[in-house]
């Protein structure tokens, strides 16, 4: 149970909080590396526990390949997207970088 409640959570700062990270340190782009995911995890004070998720929403198909040949433990592309879609996408699989960037809620221009 307590698993299930971190894994949500972390999933949540992948969502809400990585893209922006990510797009702070790397620019706006459509994909991301896996050193950029990474590195951004680990400088952000995010937990990397549920990483490959982080990577499944943030890289290529072909990119995530390379992933899954290196660690054939992790759950594969659609798998993982498709859980990512069920909880945060409306169950939209394919979802874009794009798309988690518009379900942040902006913050209102302080005067």
């Amino acid at each position: 149970m307590f698993n299930w409640i971190k894994k949500r959570a972390t999933l949540k700062s992948y969502v809400k909080q990585l893209p922006l990270y990510l797009k702070k340190k790397y620019g706006k782009h459509k994909r991301y590396s896996e050193e950029e995911i990474k590195t951004s995890i680990q400088l952000g004070g995010f937990d990397g526990s549920f990483i490959e998720y982080a990577y499944a929403m943030f890289m290529s198909r072909n990119e995530f390949g390379g992933i899954k040949h290196k660690d054939i433990d992790i759950d594969d592309y659609d798998t993982l997207r498709k859980e990512i879609a069920k909880s945060f996408f409306k169950g939209n699989t394919s979802f874009t970088i794009h798309d988690v960037l518009e379900s942040i809620p902006i913050p209102k221009n302080r005067i």
